[in-house]
């Protein structure tokens, strides 16, 4: 019954990431993951059952499916935490599953008699195409692991750069995903009971469910850090020649370049005023401008001296101090204006009104 329910919460998950509204690209590849681990464990309950005897290479394709919930889980963390799109390119991750198919293609070609021979002797005539297969699945969980746990953490640190909110952005969704798949191939590599690794999936897809219906509600909304899933083309082509550009040369910028830039960022933020938008990001700045946004960011960091999320909550700042001495404004609080400024939070609002102030807006309150 525990592998039925599992299945069967496999499945449903799958279907409401198929049919939920605005999916994105992260959507399908979870919906994915979740199918394959909804085969996965449906091929060991044919096993465990002895109804490996009705279908033998499906249940030995069960064998080999452990080989791509490390690409999935990378190519979700991925997603989650860039804009750029998915690319055809990604699809490699999955090359070392395939070939692991190919090692058996004389067990998939066999005659149903001979298949079913080979799983009652374990897979003799196969042990070295097994040993493989089951060193694949070490290494493919560990290394992937490892990698999408890295991303997170370089994306959680550089966020600043990204991002002008911060406050909100949910990182215990992911980092969850990477801890339990982590934890299940711990059971992997020391571990030989294959029920008890089987039961820590299905314990596994039961939390998914729970929590990301729950808590961060991935099955019925968005719920990726970027609202837009392209990324800004170059449009500034540039030429370092001048030896006092060699600053820049890494990047292509040149000294005008990024004056260009600059004085162009001044005046979309004071005419355009995109920041009164509470989840702007830096690629949405940066396809205003239609420069690259690792051009923008350079240029914020250079010319500024601030990251992207300074620069963004000092104009709100700015914003807001110019609203509050208009006299309709005196009808509403400090937080609605601060709202109307781009501030998704009062403790946002309060921390960086302090930082650019150095007086908390209840102090200034009483001076106003």
């Amino acid at each position: 019954m525990l592998y039925l329910s599992g299945i069967f919460i496999a499945f449903f998950l799958t279907f409401l990431l198929l049919t939920k509204k605005g999916k994105s690209s992260a959507d399908f590849i979870l919906s994915g993951w979740l199918l394959v681990i909804g085969i996965n464990l449906l091929a060991h309950y044919l096993f465990l059952t002895g109804q490996y005897a009705k279908y033998p290479s499906f249940v030995f394709l069960g064998f080999t499916l452990p080989l791509v919930y490390g690409p999935f889980l990378y190519l979700y963390v991925k997603k989650q935490t860039s804009p750029n799109p998915f690319s055809l390119k990604q699809l490699l991750h999955f090359l070392p599953f395939v070939i692991c198919n190919l090692l058996f293609v004389s067990f998939y070609t066999a005659s149903f008699n001979e298949r079913l021979n080979i799983f009652k002797h374990e897979g003799r005539g196969f042990n070295v195409e097994m040993l493989l297969r089951l060193y694949g699945i070490y290494i493919s969980g560990i290394v992937y692991v490892a990698i999408s746990f890295l991303i997170l953490y370089k994306f959680r640190k550089n966020m600043v750069q990204q991002f002008s909110n911060t406050e909100r952005i949910n990182f215990n969704w992911l980092l969850y995903l990477i801890i339990w798949i982590g934890m299940i191939w711990g059971l992997v590599l020391f571990n030989e009971n294959a029920n008890i690794i089987y039961g820590a999936v299905v314990i596994f897809i039961m939390w998914l469910g729970y929590f990301g219906i729950k808590q961060v509600q991935v099955f019925n909304q968005s719920n990726s850090f970027f609202s837009a899933e392209k990324v800004v083309e170059e449009e500034v082509i540039v030429n370092v020649t001048d030896s006092q550009d060699k600053k820049y040369q890494k990047s292509g910028l040149t000294k005008e370049s990024i004056e260009d830039i600059h004085t162009r960022l001044l005046i979309v933020l004071n005419e355009e005023k995109p920041f009164i938008n509470p989840n702007l990001t830096l690629n949405e700045l940066a396809e205003l401008l239609k420069v690259h946004p690792n051009y923008l960011s350079q240029v914020i960091n250079s010319k500024e001296n601030k990251n992207f999320y300074e620069l963004i909550n000092e104009k709100r700042i700015e914003e807001f101090m110019h609203k509050i001495i208009q006299p309709d404004s005196k009808q509403y609080t400090f937080l609605a204006i601060a709202f109307e400024c781009g501030f998704n939070s009062k403790t946002s609002f309060n921390r960086n009104f302090k930082k650019y102030t150095g007086v908390t807006p209840t102090e200034y309150q009483k001076t106003f």
